[in-house]
């Protein structure tokens, strides 16, 4: 079947002219109606606006942040792996801060809107993304999501991140988190995100013993029934509490507190 590209041009041209259109509200303001949309099915609210320099910005008004902070703490998702991705994101469309970090525009000339609107809808759906680095399938964040999980129970004044150990060659056997307990030894927490992890503790682990280290420790797996079972062993000989995962909020939760308050 040939197709009749001029047909499909006048269609195209006209439903996106349906579809992409300016709404002026009550106020005055002026929005920009597109069809992307957030997950939940809310339509992205671009509110379209002369910019300093005399042209027109694009902006969220802070709704691609609102969303993210329905399932993330904003500040912690700003930072780490995800804070760098977003940095990025930015540089690659153009993106900005309007103000301090929250709202989202970009600024164009007036006759480059057409390729603003799916430049700007573009960015604001891969920063959105950034959502889907979890911790259930991108290993890269998940040092960043114990942190935050961590510092949700504990005072970050109290631990240590990298601590060198009094052992001989401390430098090749660094604690990922050492944390001070009001009374007894401190807590030497270790993330565990894979196989080669867990043998690197199982190491260092019996390398502390070996040398009368007093400590206690805290190994929180990001999948534990994805560590081979004769690395577990070996891992569960030297090592103290475990905890399955990351989700194991509650778990870590009592395991962690009830040693370092104790």
């Amino acid at each position: 079947m040939a197709l009749d590209t001029d047909a499909l041009r006048t269609l195209l041209c006209a439903r996106l002219c349906e579809d992409v259109r300016i709404d002026q509200r009550p106020d005055g303001a002026l929005m920009l109606r597109t069809h992307f949309s957030f997950p939940d099915g809310d339509r992205y609210p671009i509110h379209l606006s002369e910019s300093a320099a005399g042209g027109l910005r694009l902006s969220d008004c802070g709704h691609t942040l609102m969303h993210i902070s329905y399932d993330h703490e904003v500040d912690s998702f700003l930072d780490g792996t995800r804070g760098m991705l977003l940095e990025r994101i930015m540089g690659e469309t153009g993106l900005s801060w309007d103000g301090d970090r929250g709202v989202l525009c970009l600024d164009t000339a007036p006759e480059r809107l057409p390729e603003a609107v799916f430049t700007f809808g573009q960015a604001l759906t891969r920063v959105y993304d950034l959502t889907l680095l979890s911790r259930s399938n991108v290993g890269s964040t998940f040092y960043d999501d114990l942190a935050e999980l961590l510092f949700s129970f504990v005072d970050e004044a109290r631990t240590e991140r990298d601590h060198v150990p009094t052992v001989p060659n401390a430098s090749a056997y660094l604690v990922d988190y050492r944390i001070e307990a009001e009374r007894g030894d401190p807590v030497f927490l270790y993330g565990v995100p894979n196989r080669d992890k867990a043998r690197l503790t199982t190491i260092m682990l019996s390398h502390f013993h070996r040398h009368d280290l007093s400590f206690e420790s805290i190994l929180i797996f990001e999948d534990q029934a994805a560590i081979p079972r004769a690395d577990l062993a070996r891992l569960s000989d030297v090592g103290g509490e475990m905890i399955s995962s990351l989700e194991a909020h509650e778990d870590f939760k009592r395991k962690l507190l009830h040693r370092v308050a104790a």
